[in-house]
């Protein structure tokens, strides 16, 4: 396979394949397995190697600080880990200047996501709403993958596809 084949597969194929299963396993078990955050970090790292990025070091700083903004939000048991991990993995892929559209992407579908939740939660009795229940997490990861996966055409990954 040609490095142009191989950059078209992860780029094609292995980005919205792996958002696809972040957002399948976050809904099924509300979780967002570190093998596949690894795997999203590889097919970047193997892209940006076969088509050299002139931002690279902004996205790497990007990263950095969205995983940190991450993994305080988890300390406050805002998000979950998978969640802060997963966002910074996908700083990576977004291009520096969309950072800002994949934040407000990522809010808008998750208010949605929310609004959802909340609409489906119908309470039947006053004991059905027992205030010691912990609220039901939200799958995030349909928010921070659906984001990805819609801007991800406007990349500049895209243009050695």
């Amino acid at each position: 396979m040609t490095g142009a084949g191989l950059h078209q597969m992860l780029v094609l194929w292995a980005y919205p394949v792996l958002l696809c299963m972040a957002i399948g396993t976050d809904l099924a078990r509300r979780l967002i397995p570190n093998l596949l955050v690894a795997a999203l970090i590889i097919a970047f790292l193997g892209a940006a190697w076969l088509m050299p990025l002139p931002d690279l070091k902004v996205r790497l700083v990007m990263a950095g600080g969205v995983t940190g903004l991450g993994f305080l939000l988890f300390s406050q048991d805002i998000v979950g880990a998978g969640d802060a991990k997963l966002a910074g993995t996908l700083a990576l892929w977004v291009d520096p200047v969309l950072l800002p559209l994949f934040v407000a992407a990522c809010g808008l579908i998750g208010g949605a996501l929310a609004l959802m939740a909340m609409g489906g939660t119908r309470m039947e009795t006053a004991a059905a709403a027992a205030p010691e229940a912990p609220p039901a997490a939200l799958p995030y990861a349909v928010a921070l993958a659906g984001a990805g996966l819609i801007l991800h055409p406007y990349s500049s990954l895209m243009l050695g596809t």
